[in-house]
């Protein structure tokens, strides 16, 4: 498909936007507005942002391929998200008090807190490993989608994302992730409904399609909505939202607008994976979304669908970017520095892994593209902190049980690799690996004192 001038103009509109966003947030700004938007953030901006940064490049491909296999029950990943959001809210509001107090900027700042400087190291080697699988899959799977729709090709798709991406956020710091979330979630709400409008308007039919649940599998179904559920307390970019907000109160009724539109944003790309399966039933399940966009959308409006895409990957890709500078910064650099660390080097630490972590992000995308092995590995690996991530807030754990938890969780996830048997529901069961051994070291390190 070749883009006409208007497609390009829109495209060059939508990019320059972002970013003069963030050198807009730039200005006047102090250290810690680039490293936490100065703990402001209001309630439009929390919802915008948790749900932008959740509904990413890899997310729409990975969701729209079980669309496609499993039909409308796959909503239940998002639904699950939902009630996760709920979940977790007295969570967030502990969080919130104590982060204030602390000065928390990454989650493994927690675990430093709670379990000593040797578990949250290892706590910030997991999450950095999942983050940059995370980055390497929205760069993977964002690109792939643009160059699928617009006809340019996957380098070009990958260089043109990456770029914009690194100078709004070297510009503009967490203030700018914030800002353009809301722009960037603001665009995806639009064109998705308009999405759905169009097609239900045009095919009766497909209303039918939309309610189908022959293709439900109950045992994914559960999985779905545990994986949802669970996510929420191994997000790092969640956990530092609610450090970022105004007060408890925004934090609250943040997450509970945020589980509102997942489950609308959710129906929205169930609508692009299930014309996909409706109007092109032998593809490959990872081109769902794709030809469905590509179905659904008109040739005149090309450029809208492609600033669509572009939205997801930058809205998730940014947030993303993002936790791995500042986590570098502080669990790693502040940690070992013989130097008391200030908000001003924090932040140019952070701006300099910001380029640095781009430029890797777009050289391993560049060369390694297998989306679905990363997704199922990131998702294994990062359940292992779940457990005594939730205990911690109920119980006093020996920072050893922790410790233990984590590395049995990480055994058994390069166990199922070895064997052959890195599938969604072992994946995930890395958490009750770990949960097991959390509670199992705890008992027997008890008993000995």
């Amino acid at each position: 498909m070749k883009l006409s001038t208007f497609d390009l103009g829109l495209l060059i509109v939508y990019a320059l936007v972002c970013i003069g966003i963030g050198f807009w947030s730039s200005r006047g700004h102090k250290d810690d507005d680039f490293l936490i938007a100065g703990r402001k953030m209001t309630l439009f901006g929390f919802v915008s942002s948790v749900v932008a940064s959740y509904i990413g490049g890899a997310a729409i491909v990975a969701y729209s391929a079980y669309v496609y296999q499993f039909g409308i029950s796959a909503i239940a990943v998002f639904a699950g998200t939902a009630l996760g959001f709920l979940i977790f809210i007295p969570y967030a509001i502990k969080l919130r008090k104590i982060s204030s107090e602390k000065e928390f900027l990454t989650l493994s700042d927690w675990f430093f807190y709670k379990y000593g400087k040797q578990t949250g190291i290892a706590s910030a080697v997991i999450l950095f490993i999942v983050y940059f699988g995370m980055l390497l899959n929205q760069f993977i799977a964002g690109s792939s989608i643009l160059s699928h729709i617009s006809g340019w090709s996957y380098e070009t798709a990958l260089l043109i994302s990456s770029s914009i991406i690194t100078v709004y956020l070297v510009a503009g710091g967490f203030k700018s992730v914030i800002k353009t979330d809301i722009f960037q979630y603001i665009i995806l709400f639009v064109l998705f409904g308009f999405l759905g409008y169009i097609l239900i308007k045009e095919d009766n039919s497909f209303s039918e399609e939309l309610f189908d649940m022959s293709r439900m599998d109950p045992m994914m179904t559960i999985a779905f909505i545990a994986f949802g559920i669970l996510i929420i307390f191994q997000s790092a970019e969640y956990w530092q939202r609610v450090y970022a907000a105004k007060n408890e109160g925004v934090v609250k009724n943040g997450l509970i607008g945020s589980a509102i539109f997942v489950v609308l944003s959710g129906l929205a790309i169930t609508i692009v994976g299930l014309s996909a399966h409706e109007y092109a039933p032998n593809i490959e399940p990872r081109d769902a979304f794709s030809e469905g966009l590509t179905i659904l959308v008109p040739a005149k409006y090309i450029g809208a669908g492609l600033v669509l895409l572009f939205a997801a990957i930058m809205s998730s890709a940014d947030t993303i970017i993002f936790v791995l500078a500042s986590s570098a910064a502080k669990d790693y650099i502040s940690h070992f520095s013989n130097k008391e660390m200030t908000q001003h080097n924090l932040m140019i630490q952070t701006k300099i892994f910001i380029i640095l972590f781009s430029i890797v992000g777009f050289i391993l995308a560049y060369f390694f593209r297998n989306l679905i092995t990363v997704i199922l590995f990131i998702t294994g690996i990062g359940f292992t902190i779940i457990p005594a991530a939730i205990s911690s807030f109920h119980f006093k754990i020996s920072p050893r049980a922790a410790l233990a938890s984590f590395i049995s969780g990480i055994t058994y996830i390069f166990a199922l690799i070895l064997t052959g048997n890195l599938i969604p529901e072992l994946s995930i069961a890395s958490i009750v690996v770990a949960a097991f051994f959390l509670l199992l070291f705890q008992l027997v390190l008890k008993s000995k004192k």
